[in-house]
């Protein structure tokens, strides 16, 4: 027995011990801090799965590309900054000049859409975000000569909401086609019944003082899937909005223009612009539509995988004299040498403000004839 002790005495030693009972600490240590990791992994993970389903269920999706295009919106808000792509080295041509969109290196394709949840974005967050933009919404690149000069026109009336995430989207989708851009806000003044195509001849022609060699006219809810669609001029009228979510990427009718419509200075001329005698809701757009057609233009529509546009749910204005609606359209070609851009005394512009985001129109429209207002 002495000579066990005396042994277990050699093998326990006060300096072995202490190591032991260090090396036992740190493996407790260690157990420990992996359990808890475990646990906030876990917590985590859940988190995020009930994150992504309220997601899921606030954007309702029942079209299987766009569900699709959900997934990979969620797949990018769930990777981190520091895995960001670095944006790829353009190359000029051998003139300086910006390449054609298909020679653009660093387009993403297919963009995220969770974005447009966004609410009460403000003017001021937006110019804080992008501090290189200049008065007026201008902007052109430094690494290449822009091959056009565009501007952006966008009709505007009560949703301010929508006009600050438009023109928050598609900042970096022009800066990436490295076009030569601004924004033109054109506001109807005061409360009437509203003239579509009035207040877009007025922002045409300030659009053409600019400068510009073309128009995109956009409208305030209308968002694009892909940063392949090409906002560039167009050698013909080009309808960039022909395939919208809410009308299921499906193009109706031939004469259709209405959403997003890029046309150049000459080509907006040739047609007279838009219609003056539309009131209320509907009709000018399709009226444009015939308009090109009957100059014998030939409506371009880009690629539809890349042309797909998200339009933001909003109050539906109810058309009024629908009858008078049809006259007009019926009559299209014929009005086109008297009605439109020609008619320069049917608007006034009131006031042109240069903002940090965009310029700023508010036109008079005149008074509203009587048959329309009888039967609004």
């Amino acid at each position: 027995m002495r000579g066990g002790g005396q042994c277990l005495i050699r093998i326990f030693s006060p300096r072995r011990l202490i190591i032991f009972a260090l090396f036992s600490t740190c493996i407790y240590v260690l157990l420990l801090r992996s359990t808890q990791d475990n646990e906030q992994r876990i917590s985590a993970t859940s988190a995020q799965i009930n994150r992504n389903i309220n997601i899921e269920e606030k954007i309702q999706i029942k079209d299987s590309a766009e569900l699709e295009l959900a997934r990979q919106t969620l797949t990018v808000l769930n990777i981190e900054e520091s895995t960001t792509k670095p944006r790829s080295k353009m190359i000029p041509e051998d003139d300086g000049s910006c390449p054609s969109i298909e020679k653009i290196p660093d387009l993403q394709g297919a963009l995220p859409q969770a974005v447009l949840l966004i609410q009460n974005l403000q003017e001021g967050e937006v110019h804080a975000v992008h501090p290189e933009i200049g008065p007026g919404g201008t902007w052109k690149p430094k690494d290449c000569k822009a091959r056009d000069k565009i501007a952006i026109i966008i009709p505007y009336r009560d949703r301010q909401s929508h006009l600050t995430r438009l023109i928050d989207f598609l900042i970096p989708i022009l800066q990436r086609q490295r076009l030569d851009f601004r924004f033109i806000v054109t506001e109807q003044y005061g409360n009437d019944l509203f003239n579509k195509g009035r207040i877009m001849n007025a922002a045409f022609l300030f659009a053409e003082s600019l400068g510009v060699d073309c128009v995109v006219f956009h409208d305030v809810d209308m968002f694009p899937q892909n940063d392949k669609n090409p906002y560039s001029c167009p050698p013909g009228p080009r309808h960039l909005g022909a395939f919208v979510s809410n009308l299921g990427y499906q193009l109706w009718y031939k004469e259709i223009v209405g959403g997003v419509l890029a046309v150049s200075i000459a080509d907006y001329k040739a047609v007279n612009g838009y219609s003056n005698q539309f009131w209320a809701w509907g009709g000018e757009d399709d009226d444009m539509g015939s308009r090109i057609l009957s100059m014998n233009y030939t409506i371009e529509r880009p690629n539809p995988e890349t042309a797909r546009y998200s339009m933001l749910k909003h109050v539906k204005r109810k058309r009024t004299a629908p009858k008078l609606i049809y006259e007009l359209l019926a009559n299209s070609a014929k009005r086109v040498s008297y009605d439109g851009l020609n008619e320069t005394d049917k608007w006034t512009v009131r006031k042109i403000t240069t903002r940090p985001l965009y310029y700023h129109l508010y036109v008079d429209v005149g008074a509203v004839p009587d048959e329309w207002r009888a039967k609004s």
